[in-house]
Parts: structure tokens; C-alpha cells; sequence
């Protein structure tokens, strides 16, 4: 299983300062590449759009993560393709 993460991906965890949490969920992504949920159906190919999040603290708001899992040509890949501040989850 190959994880990476897009350029424009790295540049908004760069901005916000969460490329740690990110570079870890990359990592988690690697071992379990259908974490969350799926956004739309599969396609025929078996290329699925997912959607997870990094979970907020208290110096920082929660972030949705979409990425894309692609089992074939293997090996199997996952792309963290966009990265997104979730304030609305919070009960602040």
C-alpha cells in the first residue's frame, strides 16, 4: 500500500500548521486505507473517494481529509487530495 499526499494537500496543512497530524493519518492511511467514510459510489475500477478527519484540539479546530483509494494497478494507492478546517463539529 503506497499513501502520499498532494502537493496543494501539503501546502493547506502547511498554512494551518498540522503537517505533523496530516504526515500521521498518511501513515495510518497506509495500513488502513478505507478509514471513514465513502463519499458517492465506488467505481467499476474500484477507485473510491473517502472522507476522514483529523480530530480537533484544544489549540486547533478539527479538519476534514478527503483522498482517493485506488486498488489497481497495484500496488493499491491512496492520494490525501484535499484538506478542509471543520469548525462546524466543535461544541465549544
Amino acid at each position: 500500500m503506497i499513501a502520499a499526499i498532494t502537493v496543494r494537500a501539503a501546502q493547506r496543512a502547511k498554512e494551518w500548521g498540522v503537517e505533523q497530524e496530516l504526515e500521521a493519518l498518511r501513515q495510518e492511511l497506509e495500513q488502513a486505507p478505507r478509514l471513514g467514510v465513502r463519499l458517492g459510489p465506488m467505481r467499476q475500477d474500484g477507485t473510491e473517494v473517502r472522507k476522514t478527519r483529523i480530530e480537533p484540539r484544544n489549540d486547533m479546530p478539527g479538519f476534514a481529509v478527503a483522498y482517493v483509494y485506488t486498488p489497481s494497478p497495484p500496488p493499491p494507492t491512496v492520494a490525501v487530495v484535499a484538506l478542509t478546517p471543520d469548525d462546524a463539529a466543535r461544541s465549544d
